[in-house]
């Protein structure tokens, strides 16, 4: 059984454009010299989403207020930021652990922390901790933290580079999310090995890709909802085969949904963060997986590098050229410079340049 040709197949139900979604509620918590408000629990919902984010990412997330000094209206400063981390840090709702070599500080949440962000009616399922992170997995972990920043500043920093204006924090999909939906899966595909049955997750995939959009043409669920009812089909996989170079289980470092509106093609863009190069063999097997992920859009419709130095973008133009994959060429696959909030390309050598006005 095929996958449905979904340029032709589907006529779902306009989605209702009169709806809009609810907005946190503004709760105060503690005594006036520290309480929770609504902007600083939109930072530790964020930083329960990426733990090892630091005060740099976190400070583009919102606006600065109106004062007695100044009209509000822009990002809030590092600074600033840093004032609100140590309040909320006194308040109990964050770890943190400072990198001696690079100085850099990286916040995690609490259960109190947690406990605030859902005050304000922030989900946090998925929610992960600092503690027990590898220093290497933690720079990677900053990294994401700070591209997803970015996707979700109001400062709009992909709406020329990407097209994609910036989107609710709930749009950003984390590794601990897409974890959380195939760890149950993966455990039922080794009991099925143990029992003598297939463990091939692709296929796995294939069939739920089916019985999901069959969902969707029988008008039980609509196609901008696929994802949300299946969260597994996030982790890309295609059936194990002899002499395949298709990944049998390849998983995102963070994907941002852009469904809401979904008719037929998904929108979504699938991101990694990439800090070191890897081997030629590795980058073939991952650009002929993603070629075959994205010539059918079910999930994703592009791809997106985000790169310190040009290493990484010379290998794989090199890698897509020789497999004649054609992924650069036709725009869905992208490589661009991790940069700083001022736009500065961060260097490979440099711990990141943190900016206080």
């Amino acid at each position: 059984m095929s996958l449905p040709n979904i340029e032709n197949d589907f006529k779902l139900p306009e989605l209702d454009s009169n709806e809009t979604p609810s907005k946190p509620k503004s709760v105060r918590l503690g005594t006036p010299r520290g309480r929770v408000t609504e902007s600083n629990a939109r930072l530790l919902a964020f930083i329960g989403m990426f733990p090892g984010v630091d005060s740099e990412a976190l400070s583009i997330l919102n606006r600065s207020q109106p004062s007695r000094i100044s009209t509000g209206g822009e990002l809030m400063t590092v600074r600033g930021t840093e004032q609100y981390l140590r309040k909320l840090y006194n308040l109990d709702s964050l770890a943190k652990f400072r990198d001696a070599v690079s100085g850099v500080t990286s916040y995690g949440l609490t259960k109190l922390g947690v406990a605030y962000a859902r005050e304000f009616d922030y989900d946090l399922t998925h929610e992960a901790s600092l503690d027990g992170i590898s220093l290497e997995r933690l720079k990677h972990y900053r990294m994401i933290a700070h591209v997803a920043a970015q996707f979700a500043s109001p400062e709009g920093f992909f709406e020329e580079s990407l097209g994609v204006e910036p989107v609710e924090l709930e749009q950003l999909v984390s590794e601990h999310e897409m974890r959380a939906a195939f760890t149950p899966v993966q455990r039922k595909l080794s009991e099925n090995k143990k029992q003598g049955k297939s463990n091939d997750y692709g296929k796995l995939r294939v069939e739920l890709l089916q019985r999901a959009f069959k969902e969707a043409q029988d008008g039980r669920i609509a196609l901008s909802d696929l994802l949300q009812a299946h969260p597994v089909l996030y982790t890309i996989g295609y059936p194990r085969r002899e002499g395949s170079k298709l990944k049998y289980v390849h998983q995102p470092d963070l994907v941002i949904n852009l469904d809401k509106d979904r008719k037929q093609k998904a929108q979504n863009l699938l991101v990694e963060v990439e800090l070191n190069k890897k081997s030629w063999e590795a980058y073939d097997s991952i650009l002929a997986t993603l070629k075959a992920e994205l010539e059918k859009p079910y999930v994703y419709a592009r791809a997106v590098y985000f790169t310190i130095g040009s290493g990484v973008e010379t290998l794989l133009r090199k890698v897509d050229a020789a497999g004649d994959y054609g992924l650069f060429s036709s725009g869905k696959l992208t490589v661009l410079p991790i940069c700083n909030r001022d736009g500065d390309p961060l260097r490979r050598n440099n711990r990141v340049r943190v900016q206080t006005r």
